[in-house]
């Protein structure tokens, strides 16, 4: 099957008439009004209006749209007394298939070890927390082209939902014998689509197979059995695949977690109504309308709209592609065993990845901005695409490993994690924990994890992100004092007003300002440009990081030379620049990739006193 997206064709077919085949000539002309469809003539458009008129004329693609709260005349649900509900879903545990910060090459040569000096380097680097895969596709896509060396990456998360996907997707993504475009394409499906191809779940059923087929064998004729393995706990399950180029990918599992709701979603049979109905009882929830609207308040029209059907129809594709008729089979990594949708609400895959490079990746295959999911479309089939090309040609190892963050750092002290990659004394140049410190704490991640970092590698680093810190720390952040404006406030909130095109004067006098859309936008990304840097200092002492640091022989980089240290400032600012960036560049990273104002990404590097 051929990839979907080569050129844009027309929107329309070549006559009104019923039964005739998609208009396959390359669409020119964009419609003027949404800028979501294209054409190759007049005829082609004036043909096709009747099917695309109920887009165009969308309430959503109004200018003057709003939302629901304020049709409604009432308070949004997320400005009640009570504390927010932060996601919904329709079971207990809602799962982090999709990152909600923007993918990072976690190598950053250039500014660290040298692109030229890498060229014959060998790496080891470690996703403590992966999450998805998104930041290990970037790292390698990072590597120098004419790349010599051999890189070894060890890819671990906790969650079995999480793990099994990673693997499937990558195994997809990697195996030999199907070309990498192909490839690229189904991966980014099984990754973000609720709906597959046939083709798509045809492979999907292969990697299962390839991957988990001896299991789920045992699985299905002993269950008993199976009870016994989860009682009894077993051990490790490890199994290498080989993949396009020299390189492997291997894994390892619990096995007493397999045998439950990791190999059973694998299994089940669901049709496309019922997991359509699924999905949109979380993501079209009624329940939870406030939210959306919050977020959609701050978009384009086109954006707007864009948003409604990738939600409606579940499937990452530019807008007016016809090849969404093809998709007729769930995607049985986005539903639980019983059918019901895994992620929450809340979760968008445009989060996932830096707004302003998937638009000019849009531009650049002729997709207009105005299809923001087309374009996120093609911007991460073609990193999926170049990371698929990079493990053919280059020697890159993936482990991927499903264990607590601090088992897998004992593991790899003692040796035990797949001593044949990592070796018995494995050591990292690059080891990134996501936000696990915000639960377990800064002290707790250098502990667990400065023992295996590289000290002969200068360039080594611990990477932490904290999302939750302003929330432990007072006067941190702005958008959690409410409506009440203070003196203090007036300057930032001027800045972001003005971001956001707000008069903000007439803002504060207006009655029921609470239930402005502007208002709460403002209010939103208030801390964009906050200088709360001495309140994190303050947080950082409070946790004794200074004494840690000592006594890991880290310290904490003053200039980040991997990750921004908060969105929209350059790498490499002082520790307390503010973000710096246009206004279309705000409405990208905020408003569209709805990057969170009080994130920051620490860096810790060895100590000067450290003896390479």
């Amino acid at each position: 099957m051929e990839p979907s997206v080569r050129y844009l064709k027309c929107s329309a077919s070549p006559t009104s008439g019923a039964n005739v085949a998609k208009c396959e000539k390359r669409g020119i002309s964009a419609c003027s009004k949404c800028r979501l469809v294209r054409y190759c003539s007049k005829q082609c458009q004036e043909a096709h209006w009747s099917s695309h008129k109920k887009d165009c004329r969308h309430p959503y693609n109004r200018p003057d749209w709003k939302p629901t709260w304020v049709s409604e005349n009432r308070e949004p649900a997320f400005a009640g007394g009570d504390t927010p509900q932060t996601h919904f879903g329709t079971h207990w545990a809602p799962e982090y298939l999709w990152g909600n910060t923007p993918a990072v090459d976690y190598l950053q040569l250039e500014r660290n070890e040298g692109i030229f000096e890498s060229v014959d380097r060998d790496f080891n680097l470690c996703f403590a927390a992966s999450g998805d895969i998104r930041n290990l596709v970037m790292t390698v896509n990072g590597l120098p082209d004419d790349y010599q060396g051999r890189c070894k990456i060890l890819l671990n998360d906790r969650s079995d939902h999480v793990t099994v996907r990673n693997i499937l997707i990558l195994y997809a993504l990697l195996r030999d014998g199907r070309s990498p475009e192909l490839a690229a394409e189904t991966a980014l499906h099984l990754m973000y689509s609720a709906a597959l191809r046939s083709s798509d779940s045809s492979e999907l059923r292969h990697c299962i197979n390839a991957v988990y087929g001896d299991v789920m064998s045992v699985f299905v004729q002993s269950p008993a059995f199976s009870s016994i393995i989860r009682m009894n706990s077993c051990g490790m399950r490890r199994k290498s695949f080989p993949i396009r180029g020299v390189g492997t990918l291997s894994i390892e599992q619990d096995a007493s977690n397999l045998f439950g709701e990791a190999l059973t979603k694998l299994q089940a049979s669901h049709n496309l109504q019922d997991s359509r109905k699924a999905m949109h009882d979380v993501m079209l929830s009624p329940e939870r309308v406030d939210y959306r609207d919050r977020y959609l308040s701050g978009l384009k029209p086109s954006h707007r709209l864009s948003f409604l059907r990738f939600r409606e129809s579940g499937v990452l594709l530019p807008f007016a592609d016809a090849d969404l008729e093809t998709f007729q089979e769930p995607n049985q990594l986005l539903f639980t065993a019983s059918g019901k949708w895994v992620s929450m609400d809340s979760a968008n895959p445009l989060f996932s990845w830096n707004v302003n490079e998937v638009v000019k990746s849009g531009q650049a295959h002729g997709l207009d901005n105005a299809d923001i999911y087309g374009c996120l479309f093609v911007h991460v089939k073609a990193q999926f695409l170049e990371f698929a090309r990079r493990v053919e040609k280059l020697h890159i190892d993936i482990h991927v490993s499903q264990l607590d963050a601090r088992v897998a750092s004992v593991l790899l002290q003692k040796g035990e994690m797949n001593p044949t990659l990592f070796g018995i004394n494995p050591k990292f140049d690059r080891i990134e924990t996501s936000n696990i410190a915000d639960y377990a704490g800064i002290p707790s991640v250098l502990q667990d994890w400065s023992p295996v970092l590289n000290r002969g590698n200068k360039n080594a680093v611990v990477l932490v992100y904290l999302m939750n810190w302003v929330m432990k720390q007072p006067g941190a952040s702005y958008s959690m004092m409410g409506p009440m404006v203070t003196a203090n406030m007036k300057d930032v909130m001027e800045r972001t007003s003005s971001m956001l095109d707000v008069d903000l004067r007439a803002l504060i006098f207006k009655a029921n300002m609470r239930r402005d859309p502007a208002f709460n936008n403002v209010l939103y990304n208030i801390d964009v440009f906050l200088d709360n840097h001495k309140h994190l200092q303050d947080y950082l002492t409070s946790i004794e990081t200074n004494h840690i640091t000592e006594l890991c022989k880290l310290q904490l980089r003053t200039r980040n030379r991997i990750c921004s240290k908060r969105f929209g400032v350059p790498l490499g600012a002082r520790p307390n620049a503010l973000p710096s960036v246009t206004k279309t560049e705000f409405y990208n990273i905020y408003m569209v990739g709805g990057c969170e104002p009080g994130v920051r990404f620490l860096e810790f590097g060895l100590s000067l006193n450290t003896t390479i």
